[in-house]
């Protein structure tokens, strides 16, 4: 008898494209692991906009809680937090690249995965913006903004920074990495056209 449940369903073969013919891996060394996990941290920063999102919120958060007299447990408290919503953006985008990798089609069940996967970072964000909330709103955050925005130089700095971080979120690395290869590539056109 069967639970009456999607997830009951008998698995289909294996697609051809998941198949693979490589040999197992050998013994791999400690720091290959963390190469990996750096790449993939990488490529999350250089498809995901909400991970740059995610990156300068955290930028600004540590930035304004090194001014802030902050006892080690709040500090604690706000790095888990930061921690918790980059790890759940990071597996919300794995899911999402692997359900995608799966399943080419459009598929009502895949949707609901990658909904879950969405609602998890969602819930992190919003417990995360409580922490920081409750840990940093006091009055000497207001007297901190008061004296950043009272000098023209401490302003115009934040202002810049503002800038750059719009800058990063909405363009980001993949669109700096493109202009580059096009660059190169004129300049490789112009140099085999001049010989």
């Amino acid at each position: 008898r069967s639970c009456g449940s999607w997830a009951c369903l008998p698995a289909p073969a294996t697609p051809p494209h998941l198949v693979s013919n490589n040999r197992p891996e050998q013994k791999r060394r400690l720091w290959h692991s963390f190469a990996d996990a750096f790449r993939g941290i990488g490529a999350c920063v250089r498809s995901e906009r909400n991970m740059r999102i995610h990156l300068t919120a955290c930028a600004y958060v540590l930035f304004f809680a090194s001014r802030l007299s902050l006892s080690r447990g709040e500090m604690a408290c706000l790095l888990l937090a930061i921690g918790g919503v980059m790890a759940a953006e990071a597996l919300n985008t794995a899911v999402e690249k692997l359900c995608n990798f799966a399943q080419r089609s459009r598929n009502r069940y895949i949707r609901v995965i990658k909904d879950v996967a969405a609602g998890g970072v969602l819930l992190a964000a919003l417990a995360a913006l409580l922490v920081g909330v409750v840990i940093l709103f006091r009055p000497e955050l207001w007297s901190l903004l008061w004296e950043l925005g009272s000098n023209p130089w401490t302003l115009a700095a934040l202002v810049l920074s503002l800038a750059v971080a719009a800058w990063f979120v909405f363009l980001g690395p993949a669109w700096l990495e493109e202009r580059w290869e096009s660059l190169r590539r004129k300049r490789l056109d112009r140099s085999r056209g001049g010989k």
